[in-house]
């Protein structure tokens, strides 16, 4: 079993802190990862509920779970928000829009966690920390860079954030393009991006989160996915916060590989 180790950053209340990949066939998705990011991993126990660990230099970047053929969530990646007591939040997302989605789970002592829907259908995750924080390191080759939410549902969604989890946003959007903000933690600090999808788009994307993986340079890591089963959706581009690229994984879960700006 791989070494963990358990410190990292501090993450204030609503930054996204976590991610993890819900997938059908969890040998093949680890061997896919692997090989793109160099992750090891770290195997779960009756604890945690089998819930499996990626790690990258010892420090936990990720989580990976089998999904069940019944389930209502599509193989995908989760971004987990922080937060203080998920109960006590429970009223406040439904009251905005939300669903929960079953009850919180605890992962032995490493934290508790639930998955919602908010009101445009995008599943996210709330994390009440334990032993695990969140990701051990951030901005490091692949570790968690940046997530963005892309919606049908921009003003719900956003008015949904700000009275769940405390966002604010700076509105950072150019005339006659689909809106685009940046979501703020109480401390001010960016936590996340906040795209309207415009009538542009195939009508067949639907609202979702992206999660972008650090990376020093972006042709290699695109090359790797690729050769081992990946599909390019967009770029290479130069967006807000580097230049980066989104993927189809071997499952169709979407995610990115980013080199972020100094």
């Amino acid at each position: 079993m791989s070494v963990i180790d358990l410190s990292g950053p501090e993450y204030p209340v609503g930054a996204p802190c976590w991610v993890d990949l819900l997938v059908g066939d969890v040998p093949r998705a680890q061997a896919f990862y692997s090989a793109v990011f160099g992750w090891q991993w770290r195997a779960g126990d009756d604890q945690t509920g089998g819930y499996q660990l990626a790690l990258h230099d010892g420090h936990p970047v990720a989580g990976i779970s089998h999904r069940p053929d019944h389930a209502a969530a599509p193989s995908q990646w989760t971004t987990y928000l922080r937060v203080d007591d998920i109960e006590a939040l429970l009223p406040t997302v439904t009251a905005f829009g939300g669903q929960t989605l079953g009850r919180p789970v605890s992962l032995g002592g490493l934290a508790r966690t639930m998955v919602a829907r908010d009101p445009g259908g995008t599943f996210f995750g709330l994390w009440q920390p334990g032993s695990l924080g969140g990701s051990g390191l951030l901005d490091s080759p692949g570790a968690l860079a940046w997530n963005e939410l892309l919606t049908r549902s921009y003003d719900d969604v956003r008015a949904f954030q700000s009275a769940v989890l405390g966002h604010t946003f700076d509105d950072q959007s150019h005339e006659g393009e689909p809106r685009w903000s940046v979501a703020r933690t109480s401390d001010g600090n960016p936590a996340y991006g906040l795209a309207e999808i415009g009538e542009e788009w195939p009508t067949e994307i639907s609202s979702h989160w992206v999660v972008s993986f650090a990376t020093q340079n972006v042709v290699p890591s695109v090359a790797a996915a690729l050769d081992h089963g990946a599909t390019l959706l967009q770029g290479p581009f130069e967006g807000p916060f580097g230049l980066s690229a989104v993927l189809s994984g071997l499952e169709g879960e979407i995610f990115s590989v980013l080199v972020p700006e100094d």
